[in-house]
């Protein structure tokens, strides 16, 4: 009897201490938060932070961290995830300020909250759409991620949530090896291809490849590409010595990228001006996009992009985050039919994208969109529109024309969101326009602004655009890199040597004819 008495008093006392350390503290209230399209009503994914009357951030229990595995590099950013439907958390008591988004399509809602006394069981904020993009029929990709540190676990929490807060529709992460440092590199652990696990997210996922050579662990080599959509890994994945710890430098770029090819795989060069077979790759048609800013601001959009454009290659731009997505940085991409792993591929492929982390811009030229390619048979004035939208000041946006900027509009003091601009041209010879901002604002991360489309592109009877300084620049640099290779690599032998130089002669050679051929 006595003992049934105690056993019932501990449980009582064990019932009671878990109900007390399940509620809030007296100083704290517990909340439901909720984010709701301004317009509609509708529920929506996004992210909240809040600041108590000091300006202090306060931590969201219960609520995933958006900075998951960025805090030692974004010490100052903290946002959290309000799925759609919303999710409890507890608030301190006290004066706080709410404030939330949804990817780069909304602007900033906020509200004023007074917890002092009384909570509210559920706080919603309304934000106000500055753009729909499946209105637009424009589809948000990411092309580049990886993952380390994580447990398989964590890595499917993490892409189940960020992607689809972000707004984003089709994800791309990729296998990739490095001597040891791989051995915490979790997406290596995927499957090579689709990744139907994350379906219920809405965002279509595949896992393809980084192939790549460096020198040193770090810095220059032939080069950093992505086979995106691809069935099998193209081996080895990581070439040389200063990368794997073993090997030599006998083998190129080249085999992979035609082996990814063969496979149906995409091809995107990495990191803007990074290595010496960007351009080697480039003016044989080996690259089917360029990715600018993915995971640095390393060089600039005249270095090489304008360049490769100037000598006539079409050549579509696209951007990723690298390791975590430290940054809102998308491909919006114009997708004909039902959206597919393929069908956006192709539609960046084609050219019908724009690469960003904060606004959305547009750009016809006489009534043709982003991507297109239309002759002129005679000279004739042609009109062009352009135009930007986001929740940052843009400060300038800026039309180029074969390189060049041609026009810049300066935004309003007071930035309403939107800045767009109309010039007129008359053209007697090839072009190409693209549109882009110059801003030194910052998104919610901390990060540049940075939006380029990718051209325009117009025929002059049948004939492309070809600067002869762009194809010099491009012949130095084909040179500057084969004695590079020559003066870093270790070959087996100086047969190893000599059959990777011819590569880079007959790139030389290329360009060479080509500029003989405009002389």
């Amino acid at each position: 009897m006595r003992k049934t008495f105690l056993a019932t008093i501990t449980l009582a006392l064990m019932g009671a201490v878990f109900f007390l350390t399940a509620q809030p503290r007296g100083d704290h209230a517990r909340v439901r938060l909720k984010l709701v399209d301004a317009a509609t009503g509708k529920n929506v994914v996004g992210m909240v932070r809040v600041l108590d009357r000091s300006g202090k951030h306060v931590v969201l229990p219960g609520l995933y961290d958006r900075m998951t595995a960025l805090t030692v590099d974004n010490p100052g950013v903290h946002w959290y995830i309000v799925p759609v439907g919303g999710a409890e958390t507890t608030l301190p008591r006290g004066k706080l300020r709410l404030e939330a988004i949804s990817g780069l399509e909304t602007g900033l809602a906020a509200l004023d909250l007074d917890l002092t006394a009384k909570a509210p069981a559920e706080v919603t904020l309304k934000l106000p759409f500055l753009f729909r993009p499946d209105e637009l029929g424009l589809v948000a990709g990411n092309t580049h991620l990886h993952l380390r540190g994580f447990s398989l676990e964590k890595s499917d929490e993490y892409l189940r949530k960020i992607p689809a807060a972000d707004n984003l529709r089709v994800m791309f992460i990729s296998y990739l090896l490095r001597h040891k440092d791989d051995e915490s590199y979790i997406t290596n652990k995927y499957p090579i291809g689709d990744l139907p696990q994350f379906n219920a997210t809405g965002v279509l996922f595949n896992n393809g490849e980084e192939h790549r050579h460096n020198f040193k662990g770090f810095g220059q080599g032939y080069g950093h590409v992505m086979f995106l959509n691809i069935k099998e890994l193209v081996q080895p994945v990581s070439i040389g010595p200063g990368i794997m710890a073993k090997g030599f430098d006998d083998l190129p770029l080249r085999p992979g990228i035609d082996n990814a090819r063969k496979q149906g795989g995409t091809i995107i060069w990495c990191h803007n001006t990074n290595g010496y077979e960007d351009v080697p790759s480039a003016i044989t048609g080996r690259l089917d996009a360029l990715n600018v800013f993915d995971g640095s601001r390393t060089g600039r959009f005249e270095d090489n992009y304008y360049r490769y454009l100037n000598i006539g290659l079409r050549m579509p731009i696209s951007t990723g985050t690298d390791w975590f997505m430290y940054d809102f940085a998308r491909v919006y991409a114009a997708v004909k039919g039902k959206l597919t792993v393929a069908s956006w591929l192709n539609a960046v492929k084609a050219g019908r994208c724009q690469a960003t982390n904060g606004p959305l811009l547009s750009l016809e030229v006489d009534g043709r969109p982003i991507g297109d390619v239309f002759d002129l048979k005679e000279p004739k004035r042609v009109t062009i529109k352009a135009s930007a939208i986001g929740r940052h000041p843009v400060q300038r946006l800026q039309l180029i024309q074969n390189g060049k900027v041609v026009k810049t509009q300066v935004a309003p003091k007071q930035f309403s969101g939107r800045i767009e601009m109309t010039y007129s041209v008359r053209l007697d010879s090839p072009a190409w326009f693209a549109v882009r901002i110059d801003s030194a604002a910052r998104n919610e991360f901390g990060r540049t602004l940075f939006a380029h489309s990718s051209p325009v592109y117009v025929t002059f009877r049948g004939k492309n655009v070809f600067y002869l300084d762009a194809g010099v620049v491009l012949l130095k640099q084909v040179e500057e890199g084969q004695a590079a290779i020559q003066a870093q690599g270790r070959f087996t032998s100086t047969g190893a040597a000599a059959k990777l130089r011819v590569m880079y002669d007959a790139a030389a050679q290329d360009l060479r004819d080509r500029l003989n051929a405009r002389r």
